[in-house]
């Protein structure tokens, strides 16, 4: 082991004033509010993986992954792999936001669902990404605490980072944003990798792993917290959840055509998927290196009562000198290219849908960008707050789940099902949430505070009742979307025929939209892709079935790795 020396520092401040500068220098190909909140939807394949997975790599999935693996073993994975077999779908949602052509999430609902839902939905996607900022915070600070044994204050840290990210954010927008995450993309997969080949060595190997780590401890389920059930619901979850994540709408939409937001959003997750391999092998390896003495007891103890300082003490225990400040630099790398991205698309939502839509309807397109520079704060002093206020990293995970489940599920039937209207989507989300708040962990905080014994009042709370919190609050969500949609009146038939219309028209074709008079938000490049013009059908089916084995071999794989050496 070696302490956060003077030459790890270094490597970190030189990092961070290189990823600034580039950023900021992209601030001159910004002219228009739709270059800073979608580059001018001209971003290729490259860019559109590195923006995929820059954005939804953040250091609270190796955080929670590590700590996990070392409490519960290689189950501990499914914290991130509930993604994994929702994954391939990626294939078929892209497209759909992409010919969407609206710039923010609650475009498309307020073009679905009415004006009232647009609003609803604004409001709750600044609180989700107020959410994901604060879950980031966390485990920056979870990591900085574990990496540097308390030399480096956690709040210096959270400052600084956030004074870079904020500082290329607003200055290039989403431009910088995706600019920043071509180079940082590749130097956090090699980076998530790095630790198991040390760690290995200092195991002895994989056979050296088995022979000091129980054999349950590589099953692919834990007998608690990652149950079975817990891996079927939350992936089923991801599943609803995901088309509602505020932030997907830039990472899909914004590429040159439909085909490079399908191939971008889906093998720039996939990329994240083969990151975890490592983060859950680093978990095991590190929980073998305690349980064979290379870890002293005070550590281990301290392990043992806050599993997610695990990552942080992997990095401070396995890598030498120079390395360990390059690993720091990749973490803060993640961080601000996701805190860069929720900042803009949040900007989006303040600027467009709540400050011009309800508040200055005449304003101008140099206002509205030079509010959108920023209206991203919001977001980061909100993200603060929950950072102070949430347990763990884990625990805020299935907060944010829990938040995105509730507006993905009548997104899903906003786009399947014609019937769904405004007031079935209203009712479904005010009963969801109602239950939501009332088993979970708000009825947790008034039965412990208020001493109140009520039935059910959150008794399915925290990280541990998410399978029972989730079967609560989901059925009654889709019966109630469904009874209430069939029992009232019908949506305005020309708002549904124009929504259907924007979907069903690829990117191209926009003179069709025109002629149709259909309103278009913000087209932006509009090349057309050859073969989805020419092979729709192919490229839907075929391209799902690819990613589809992806997922069976990333899944094989980490189980001939669970066993390797047995």
């Amino acid at each position: 082991m070696h302490s956060f020396t003077w030459i790890d520092a270094l490597v970190v401040v030189a990092y961070l004033v290189a990823i600034a500068a580039l950023g900021i220098y992209q601030s001159v190909r910004v002219r228009s509010s739709g270059d800073y909140f979608a580059g001018g939807r001209k971003f290729s394949k490259w860019l559109m993986m590195m923006h995929a997975l820059g954005t939804g790599t953040h250091a609270d999935d190796p955080v929670g992954v590590v700590g996990a693996a070392y409490q519960r073993g290689l189950s501990g994975i499914w914290y991130t792999y509930v993604y994994l077999f929702c994954t391939p779908f990626y294939w078929i949602i892209a497209p759909f936001f992409r010919r969407s052509r609206y710039l923010t999430t609650a475009d498309f609902f307020e073009a679905r669902f009415g004006e009232g839902m647009g609003l609803l939905y604004a409001v709750w996607a600044v609180l989700i990404f107020s959410v994901n900022t604060g879950t980031l915070l966390k485990g920056t600070g979870t990591l900085v605490e574990a990496i540097t044994q308390g030399v480096v204050p956690q709040w210096i840290a959270i400052v600084g980072m956030t004074a870079v990210f904020v500082a290329y954010g607003m200055a290039g927008g989403l431009v910088a944003t995706v600019v920043t995450e071509s180079v940082q993309g590749l130097l956090i997969v090699v980076m998530s990798l790095l630790l198991v080949p040390f760690g290995l060595m200092a195991v002895g190997g994989f056979t050296g792993l088995h022979r000091v780590v129980e054999a349950s401890r590589f099953s692919l389920r834990a007998p608690q917290e990652v149950t079975l059930a817990f891996i079927i619901v939350g992936s089923l979850q991801m599943l609803i959840g995901i088309v509602s994540h505020p932030h997907i709408m830039e990472v899909c939409s914004t590429g040159k055509t439909e085909f490079e937001g399908r191939v971008g959003f889906t093998y720039g997750n996939f990329a994240k998927r083969f990151c975890a391999l490592g983060w859950a092998l680093t978990g095991v390896i590190l929980y073998g290196m305690a349980m064979s003495g290379r870890i002293p007891a005070g550590d281990a103890s301290r392990l043992a009562q806050h599993r997610e300082l695990a990552f942080g003490t992997a990095i401070v225990r396995l890598l030498p000198t120079g390395f360990t400040g390059l690993m720091f630099a990749a973490i803060l790398a993640a961080q601000m290219a996701a805190l860069s991205a929720f900042m803009v698309a949040g900007s989006a939502l303040i600027t467009r849908n709540l400050y011009r839509r309800y508040l200055k309807p005449s304003a101008s397109e140099q206002e509205i960008l030079k509010l959108a520079r920023w209206a991203g704060l919001i977001i980061v002093g909100l993200g603060v707050g929950f950072a102070f206020a949430v347990p763990g990293v884990a625990d805020a995970l299935v907060i944010f789940w829990d938040m995105a489940a509730l507006t993905g599920l009548f997104m899903w039937g906003g786009v399947l099902w014609r019937r769904a209207n405004p007031a079935g989507a209203w009712a479904s989300f005010a009963v969801m949430l109602a239950v939501w708040m009332w088993v979970g962990d708000l009825g947790n905080i008034l039965a412990s505070n208020a001493h109140l014994t009520l039935p059910y009042l959150g008794a399915f709370h925290g990280k541990e009742g998410l399978v029972m919190r989730v079967a609560s609050y989901l059925p009654v969500g889709v019966v109630t979307l469904v009874a209430v949609s069939l029992l009232t009146k019908p949506h305005d038939q020309k708002a549904l025929n124009d929504f259907y219309t924007l979907l069903r028209t690829p990117v191209g074709r926009e003179a069709e939209l025109e002629k149709a008079g259909v309103k278009v938000v913000y087209a932006g490049a509009s090349e057309p892709h050859p073969w989805e013009t020419k092979h729709p059908r192919l490229v839907n089916v075929g391209g799902f079935l690819v990613a589809l084995a992806f997922s069976l071999f990333i899944l094989g794989l980490l189980y001939v790795l669970a066993w390797a050496g047995a």
